[in-house]
């Protein structure tokens, strides 16, 4: 009896003792193992051999799921099963589930999910959780064929076994975790670094040098350097400051797009660890005079789609750089890039702002800019100089507000009615030639105002330009040229009217018979009188228009009378070119309110001018080719009045400066018709004084139609 009893507790101490020795060698595995990659297989051998089972497998719980890691005896195929999710249930989860051991002796009972399982002919299997401190991180299940089912003493070895793993598998989960996060930390502290360079954006050479000096160090590298693309030389050329190289080899350190290791990582937009330095790379770094450099690390600094040029960490030692270095290498340059594309832009900004700040200062008209809420954002020394105004005085502030806008008869234009608002609305471009702006002191002054609207990039208006100046000397001169014009016209009024006068006594024969050759002569010289008188008459009319002191006496006129004594008056001239003027006026026609002297004056140019400028007529078989035809018609509260001719006709061109000052169609047909180019401006000035419209419609070599309009008498 006692003798049974020595040798069941001989059995317990072997028991214990293997037990021990077989959690013994499971650390002793974890302790070998550099990371968790190297601890599976070793790990699940030595549990098979400690269980003396032919087959099994561990897997990790993962979120929800199951992921094998290592497995023995079940095939090559059983690795490539998918992770088993909690939903699919099965023996692994509920040993996950319950956290206790699931047991089975005879698998030909049961129903088993895996294919690996049933075709290795297994008879008992095993499953326990591997758990730390009531955490539950995973399961190792072992296998046996027929012969053996698993026993209590079973149970309780492997479920110590699996325990001891799990506290392997957390040590290396940990170390590892804690090796990664002083690795991140490093990072983060490098990437924190480059970030607050954006603090020195302002100077783009303290950025190059704060980046490169920091990714230099943190990869434990000897010399660094930074080459940008040049876009006009097409190279890759070193920037000043370099980490550890001198100003002279940073100048001579430049590559081209397809040399060496810097033209591989500009090219393949990668990071390469260069472990040896090829031949290629080295003539590069010899032309700069960079010598010792056993290894390197090159990177492109990449923003989206663009490479900006090359980031070099040179390195005194052979294979200096490890796989990580590079991983390291690779965040640090993408973060950089984002720097130096920043500090680059920035650098061109202020270079464009300084150039923009010099083009307006030497303008010599006042230039100020307004946002999309109309608000003034800029005002040029000009327009301070003209305003009165300091630009701080109006920022943020509307033109309407400060500066106003009034038109030419002093009324302010309201905020809604501005030309800025229009611009703003339509982005139609708007030129005004006499508005009145307010100074600084309160005074008022003529200027020129011309608005046009500012677009991005998605053509979408933003804002507005206004370009003015102070026009009160130009008002000063053209009053004085003026009245130049006009005291020499008049003085000069009296002489051609003398000259007329002595002529036609002579042609009349009260002086005595002139013979044919001489009459020629003097009439020809009466022509040109008469031509320098209407000159005379428009210069004129030019300056009372533009004073102002030209009378408009409006009242019931009958067009049609007037229009047959012009025809009366114009026909000698239209016979001489073999023309006809044909007018077969509508019987409605009522009375227009109108001057009837200004309005004769008006028919006699259009009528004039389609008998000028309609060449000789000939027979022919187009009825109306020698005809100019005036017609009338009512258009609303209006009589239309149209003058058509078959003569030269007026480009398109020709036909936007028809009716300024001085404009006149220049053809070759055209050179040596006379004229002054003042009528149809002074045309267009007296219709438009009769509450009229002027327009002309053209075809250039087949005829013209002046047509203009004038308001009926409502009496």
């Amino acid at each position: 009896m006692w003798r049974g009893k020595i040798e069941e507790k001989k059995a317990v101490q072997t028991e214990i003792q293997t037990e021990v020795q077989s959690l013994y060698q499971i650390s002793q595995i974890a302790a070998k193992a550099k990371n968790l990659d190297a601890l599976w297989q070793p790990l699940f051998d030595e549990i098979s051999k400690i269980m003396q089972v032919d087959a099994g497998t561990l897997m990790i719980l993962e979120d929800d799921e199951l992921v094998r890691k290592t497995a023995k005896g079940l095939g090559d195929n059983i690795m490539k099963e998918p992770p088993i999710p909690r939903s699919k249930g099965g023996v692994s989860w509920k040993a996950v589930t319950t956290r206790d051991e699931v047991v089975i002796n005879d698998l030909s009972a049961s129903d088993i999910a895996s294919q690996a399982l049933k075709e290795g002919e297994f008879h008992s299997l095993m499953t326990v959780p591997m758990m730390v401190r009531e955490q539950v991180i995973g399961v190792i299940s072992i296998f046996a064929r027929k012969g053996r089912n698993f026993s209590d003493s079973d149970v309780s070895m492997f479920r110590a076994i699996a325990n001891q793993a799990a506290l392997a598998i957390i040590s290396l989960t940990s170390a590892e975790f804690l090796k990664e996060n002083k690795k991140r930390l490093a990072e983060l502290s490098a990437l924190n670094q480059i970030s607050r360079s954006v603090a020195t954006l302002f100077d783009f050479e303290e950025t190059l040098f704060s980046i490169i000096g920091l990714i230099t160090k943190q990869l434990r590298g000897d010399q660094g350097v930074i080459v940008l693309f040049d876009h006009k030389e097409k190279l890759l050329k070193a920037a000043l400051p370099a980490f550890n190289l001198t100003p002279s080899q940073v100048r001579d350190f430049r590559t081209r797009t397809d040399e060496g290791a810097t033209g591989q990582a500009f090219c393949k937009g990668i990071p390469i660890n260069i472990e040896t330095i090829d031949q290629e790379t080295k003539e590069t770094l010899e032309r700069a005079k960079i010598t010792g450099v056993k290894s390197m690390l090159v990177a492109p600094l990449k923003v989206k789609s663009q490479t900006l040029g090359v980031i070099h960490v040179f390195s005194s030692k052979e294979k200096n750089f490890t796989a990580d270095d590079l991983k390291l290498f690779n965040i640090l340059t993408s973060s950089a890039a984002v720097v130096v594309n920043s500090s680059y832009i920035y650098q061109k900004i202020e270079e464009e702002k300084k150039k923009d700040d010099a083009l307006l200062s030497s303008i010599g008209e006042g230039v100020l800019a307004v946002n999309d809420n109309r608000d003034i954002i800029l005002l040029n020394a000009a327009g301070e100089r003209i305003t009165g105004f300091l630009q701080e005085e109006l920022l943020g502030k509307s033109v309407e507000s400060t500066l106003q806008i009034l038109n030419d008869k002093k009324v302010m234009i309201s905020r809604e009615e501005s030309p800025i608002a229009k611009v703003l609305t339509d982005g139609k471009p708007i030129f005004m030639n006499n508005v009145f702006l307010k100074r600084h002191d309160g005074v008022l002054f003529p200027a020129r105002f011309n608005v046009a609207a500012t677009h991005d990039a998605m053509d979408k208006i933003i804002g507005a330009i206004v370009v003015f100046n102070d026009i009160t000397h130009d008002l000063e001169v053209e009053r004085m040229k003026q009245e130049l014009i006009s005291i020499a016209t008049h003085e000069l009024r009296t002489p051609i009217t003398g000259i007329k006068g002595y002529l036609e006594m002579i042609l009349d024969g009260d002086t005595g018979g002139v013979n044919k050759e001489t009459k020629e002569v003097l009439d020809e010289m009466s022509a040109i009188n008469g031509r320098i008188a209407d000159l005379v008459d428009d210069l004129l009319n030019i300056g009372r228009i533009e004073q102002g002191r030209i009378e408009i006496k409006p009242k019931p006129t009958n067009l049609i009378v007037l229009i047959y004594n012009c025809i009366k008056e114009l026909s000698v001239q239209a016979k001489e070119k073999n023309l006809e003027l044909i007018f077969n006026p509508p019987t409605d026609i009522p009375q227009i309110l109108a001057d009837p002297d200004r309005t004769k004056q008006i028919l006699v140019n259009l009528i004039g001018n389609a008998i000028k400028y309609t060449p000789e007529g000939k027979k022919s078989k187009v009825e109306d080719w020698n005809e100019i035809e005036i017609t009338l018609d009512k258009k609303g509260k209006d009589i239309v009045c149209h003058v058509k001719d078959h003569g030269l006709g007026i480009s398109k061109e020709g036909q936007k400066q028809l009716f300024q000052k001085f404009s006149r169609v220049k053809t070759d047909q055209t050179r040596m018709i006379t004229g002054t180019g003042l009528g149809l401006w002074i045309t267009k000035q007296i219709v438009e004084m009769m509450s009229g419209k002027i327009w002309v419609e053209s075809v250039e070599g087949k005829g013209s139609t002046f047509s203009f309009t004038l308001p009926q008498n409502s009496v």
